[in-house]
């Protein structure tokens, strides 16, 4: 058996056409998808890279392994329980890494593995993918003939968006989302929080259109590079007996809720991601699949691919036999500290602290009416809060018991803006001076290098 899984950074699902997408960003990936399985109601089970990283390879929600957030409160891991390349590693399977990750820091990200390849020359969040190829390729180069499990992290599409100008001009259609409407962006102006439209440059509809098109040129760069792994495969003759998992940490919110270019909530936006599976030929299943599961899914699937066996403290269910759930909790605690139950038709979203935004404790959301998530609709559907808060408050006793990290990090404030934004947050409220949304310097175009 020989499995890939490309890790995607702040891949937003809707932004694909595999997924109902109307612009072309993702020819080798849809492609992917015609010949596998399509999961539509995939969710991260904890938000942003660090918790949702750390719940893929422990196969645990980041409640129980005490990592729900960045900084030195999602450094340390508990590892009492074996995680995922420790497990194969131990059934003899060959495994490697080829992610700049680990940099985060995230040092429990490193352990297990028997390969680990980090990119040097860059920091560590724009290593580009052309240099993730690099190293993806030579390695399979050594191994193709063995038993091998190889995880490809990229980070496009995270920001700063800088993709090749052909890119963006290869996805240019005028199919734009249906929110933030230009009404909305108009709205937008004058908000002074992080990540608002002035604090990036976002001053009109035209603005928000171009960091649109800049977010889908990044998509159509690492779609590119999937590809190019893809003909490796087929010229070392294992592309059809390969095992491909394409899903992400996150998605990445653009201004639907007033917040751009940034992953900071449990709005779909932020935590629905992008799951497609495609099994060899001998096990071939396609179409597409709209079960609740959970990102780390793809981690118990992955061990029962190998014939390994699933911890039973682990709470990874195998994609194809796990059985369905009823409905998923998930979470974030970066900027905000929230949690959020989803079911088929309803989303509760429960916030503990709300960052620097003025956000209702309780919020209930239509998922068949209002994808987007525009109008919480918790006052006209008591029932509904009532039943979901309950499935929440079970959820929370059996998962987080008297010690939840969540409720510390909203007793404590979600990190986010003190660990990374705060220099740059005091010098928008001070003077109006806007981040870039994109990097004055390009990557270089597709099929070229630039060296280190």
């Amino acid at each position: 058996m020989k499995v890939i899984y490309f890790d995607v950074d702040s891949l937003r699902p809707d932004h694909l056409s595999a997924y109902g997408y109307r612009r072309p960003t993702s020819p080798n990936i849809d492609r992917i998808a015609r010949e596998g399985v399509v999961f539509g109601n995939c969710y991260a089970s904890d938000s942003p890279c660090m918790p949702s990283r750390g719940s893929t390879i422990s196969g645990r929600f980041g409640t129980r392994t005490g990592i729900v957030t960045h900084g030195p409160r999602g450094e340390t891991m508990d590892l009492s329980v074996s995680t995922l390349p420790t497990i194969l590693r131990d059934a003899g399977v060959t495994t490697a890494a080829i992610s700049t990750f680990g940099r985060h820091p995230s040092p429990w990200f490193y352990v297990g593995w028997e390969n680990f390849h980090d990119p040097s020359g860059w920091h560590f969040q724009m290593t580009p993918a052309w240099k993730i190829n690099e190293a993806a390729t030579e390695w399979l180069d050594k191994h193709a003939e063995e038993d091998f499990f190889l995880w490809v992290q990229y980070w496009d599409p995270h920001a700063y968006y800088n993709p090749p100008e052909s890119c963006v001009d290869d996805i240019q259609t005028n199919d734009y989302p249906a929110h933030p409407t230009p009404e909305q962006v108009e709205g937008h102006q004058g908000d002074v929080f992080w990540h608002s439209a002035g604090m990036m440059g976002i001053h009109s509809y035209e603005d928000y259109k171009r960091v649109v098109d800049l977010y889908d040129g990044e998509i159509r760069y690492v779609d590119y590079h999937i590809g190019q792994i893809m003909e490796k495969l087929k010229t070392l003759g294992i592309g059809e007996d390969t095992v491909i998992i394409i899903s992400a940490d996150h998605g990445e919110e653009l201004g639907e809720h007033g917040v751009y270019v940034e992953h900071w909530s449990v709005h779909d936006g932020t935590n629905r991601v992008p799951l497609i599976v495609r099994l060899p030929s001998s096990m071939k299943q396609t179409g597409i699949r709209d079960d609740l599961v959970y990102q780390m899914d793809l981690s118990a699937t992955v061990l029962e691919l190998f014939g390994a066996t699933v911890p039973k403290e682990w709470d990874s269910k195998p994609l194809f036999s796990g059985g369905k759930r009823s409905h998923l909790v998930i979470g974030h605690g970066l900027y905000t500290a929230q949690r959020a139950v989803v079911t088929d038709d309803w989303k509760l979203i429960r916030t503990y602290h709300g960052g620097q935004w003025n956000i209702p404790s309780v919020q209930l959301f239509d998922r068949r009416q209002d994808t987007y998530e525009q109008h919480s609709v918790a006052d006209e559907h008591a029932d509904v809060v009532e039943e979901l808060s309950a499935h929440l408050a079970t959820w929370e006793a059996e998962v987080a018991g008297q010690t939840d990290p969540m409720k510390k990090n909203a007793l404590d404030g979600p990190p986010g803006i003190q660990l990374y934004g705060q220099e740059m947050m005091i010098a928008y409220e001070q003077d109006g001076t806007a981040m870039d949304v994109v990097l004055s310097e390009r990557k270089p175009a597709i099929g070229t290098k630039v060296q280190t």
